[in-house]
């Protein structure tokens, strides 16, 4: 194992996080904060601090994100993820949740209480506060003025990065691809009833329903993944 040592900056961006929302960089950089782009062992956005203050790592949900991960179950596997990242290296975790919470209710009819009490459990089981903001504008507004409360650039502490030097083996590849669609659990799920990620490629979307946890909601997101034909068009 060994370390990428990177100059003072005050917050590193994800790598996957980066490549899905550039916006969040330019307004970071636009605001005089300097950032830089790696892969984060958990979390999208890690705000780095001076000393005797504590660097924030923050992952950032939408309300239909959040909604999609407690109906997958992933919510806690994602939150045990975060909390034992921020443990290990002594950060403080946050959970960003993005937009009104009330969507869940009003159209996917779940009960908001059923809502609240995931949030109150993140909060108190695992430690992690939460915090709701009404738009992706506010969340990197809350971004830039935290980030900014926490020190001068210059004296914040140097982020040593982890890299394993052993590649991930062929079904570690494949796990990953899978999750990237579907999360962990379903993942698994959908490797153990099809095998191969062809096999998923070529279910319909009656065969995909098959699988536990999968409706038909889900099952018609998958097969549209892997067949709506791609363009370069924004």
């Amino acid at each position: 194992m060994s370390y990428i040592l990177l100059s003072p900056v005050d917050i590193i961006i994800d790598s996957r996080e980066n490549s899905k929302h550039p916006e969040f960089r330019k307004e970071f950089q636009s605001h005089g904060l300097k950032t830089a782009v790696q892969p984060l062992p958990a979390g999208d956005f890690l705000l780095l601090a001076v000393p005797g203050k504590k660097p924030v790592l923050v992952e950032r949900k939408t309300v239909t994100d959040l909604g999609n991960s407690i109906r997958d179950n992933r919510i806690w596997e994602q939150a045990k993820l975060l909390a034992e990242a921020a443990e290990k290296e002594g950060y403080q975790p946050f959970l960003v949740v993005e937009g009104w919470l009330g969507v869940l209710e009003k159209y996917r009819g779940w009960k908001i209480q059923s809502v609240l009490r995931v949030i109150d459990a993140l909060m108190l089981d695992f430690r992690i506060p939460v915090l709701n903001t009404p738009n992706k504008q506010a969340t990197i507004a809350w971004l830039i003025a935290k980030a900014k409360s926490l020190g001068r650039t210059e004296e914040k502490r140097i982020y040593r990065m982890r890299v394993e030097k052993k590649p991930m083996s062929l079904k570690d590849r494949i796990l990953y691809v899978a999750e990237s669609i579907v999360g962990p659990t379903l993942a698994r799920k959908l490797l153990r009833e099809f095998k191969t990620l062809r096999n998923i490629a070529n279910a319909s979307v009656k065969e995909l329903m098959v699988v536990e946890g999968i409706g038909e909601k889900r099952a018609n997101e998958i097969y549209l993944i892997f067949n709506t034909e791609w363009s370069d068009d924004q």
